[in-house]
């Protein structure tokens, strides 16, 4: 095999004989179509690297995890990260690999002094790797992957190489979630936000839900869906019975796959769902209440985040847009529901958030960190009651004493439904 120094990578003896030695250890298509291969040089550190590809069956015999910036030290210490088994990027990866997809520029080091049966020595793109290994491990795939395998590096380089390909693989679920939609459902979710005035226009779902203020493709989702299951529900029951159930919104998935509730609904409605009158009236609605909460808590003394935003919080959300479906059937209470209610007496905000925050039932656990803030079903189906409460009375508020009406409703609700027992 030919070893070729590239027109700006100084020849180097020790460098020579170590990448022939690299290409008899590890098997690769340059090896065994016999090509000549090139040897570049970085500019910055004077690193040299050679580009080659490797299936993923030798990758699972040579490759190592575990590269070291010091093995000569002898310390186990590593310094890829962990792998996130768990983080959707991650399981995105391994379908991917599953499925034959192809990596490249993969990372690594030539290494024997350390881990000698696993030469290959990973720094970027140790989550890809896993994946490569896994598949073939599991299902026997093995796919050509281009690599950059770096040699004969110093301590500093070899800093400098981690630094450089130890990239984060935190992307968020929101940026997942908003590619997805694009990518699959196409671009109608985000125009219908910014004609009920959920977006504004030109904007697009963020990317980190937690740092921004605006609606994230997961919520958006949640309202389309509740309103429809509530909306479902409410055909069913008649005005009597309304406050005598138990109801159940829910959240739809986020991350690496399109939520199945969200994706059934879609397929069934087609274009329909994005014309249909009453879910345009209430998402005007909701975003006109989540607007007055906005600005009531941004002029407030209380101006922080969590109570500007508390119409967002996925509880609240759910919980308004299925009663808002689950009241279609019932004008006189829905049009009460639509309206912005007027704050309570001394309070700021329409939706109360400092009361919510505080709000402790007897029965929860010191832990508990206060009405509509957590996403659980609990306090999806007690906001739910909530704004069934509201809805019986144009002039009510959401107080103290509404909230503990609505709350004491949900938990007799739920404790007669569990039905009557000897013990």
């Amino acid at each position: 095999m030919d070893v070729i120094f590239d027109k700006n990578a100084a020849k180097d003896s020790e460098v020579e004989k170590t990448v022939l030695e690299f290409f008899d250890t590890v098997d690769s298509l340059e090896r065994t179509r016999n090509v000549p291969v090139y040897i570049f040089q970085d500019g910055v550190k004077k690193s040299y690297y050679v580009r080659c590809v490797i299936t993923g069956k030798t990758m699972s015999r040579v490759v190592s995890l575990d590269a070291r910036l010091n093995p000569e030290s002898g310390e186990t210490f590593r310094d890829n990260r962990e792998i996130l088994q768990t983080h959707n990027t991650f399981l995105r990866m391994k379908a991917d690999a599953n499925n034959e997809r192809e990596f490249s520029d993969l990372i690594a080091e030539y290494n024997t002094s350390y881990l000698p049966e696993k030469p290959l020595k990973i720094w970027g793109g140790q989550h890809r790797s896993r994946a490569i290994i896994d598949a073939y491990a599991e299902k026997k795939v093995s796919r050509y992957h281009g690599f950059r395998v770096y040699l004969c590096l110093s301590k500093e380089q070899r800093t400098e190489l981690a630094l450089i390909s130890n990239t984060s693989i935190a992307v968020s679920n929101d940026l997942f979630d908003r590619q997805l939609e694009e990518t699959y459902m196409g671009p109608h979710l985000r125009r219908w936000c910014t004609k009920v005035g959920l977006l504004k226009q030109g904007e697009d779902f963020p990317d980190v839900g937690s740092h921004s203020e605006k609606i994230t493709t997961q919520a958006a989702r949640s309202f389309v869906v509740n309103y429809f299951k509530g909306k479902q529900t409410g055909e069913q029951i008649k005005d009597a019975e309304l406050d005598k159930n138990v109801y159940e919104p829910y959240l739809c998935q986020t991350g690496i796959f399109i939520d199945e509730e969200y994706r059934q609904l879609t397929e069934k409605m087609g274009g329909k769902i994005w014309t249909d009158k009453g879910l345009q009236e209430a998402a005007k609605a909701y975003a006109g209440l989540h607007k007055a909460q906005y600005n009531a808590i941004k002029k407030s003394k209380s101006n922080f985040k969590v109570f500007r935003m508390k119409a967002m919080v996925p509880s609240v959300l759910t919980a308004w847009s299925y009663v808002a479906g689950l009241l279609q059937a019932h004008e006189k209470r829905l049009s009460v529901h639509l309206t912005v209610p007027p704050p309570p007496k001394g309070v700021p905000d329409p939706l109360n958030a400092e009361e919510m925050a505080i709000f402790r039932y007897y029965q929860d656990v010191d832990t508990y960190r206060g009405l509509g803030t957590r996403a659980i079903m609990k306090d999806r189906q007690r906001m739910a009651q909530v704004f069934l409460a509201r809805s019986l009375d144009a002039e009510a508020t959401l107080d103290k004493k509404l909230l503990n009406q609505a709350v004491n409703q949900f938990a007799a609700l739920r404790f007669f439904a569990k039905g009557y027992t000897t013990n």
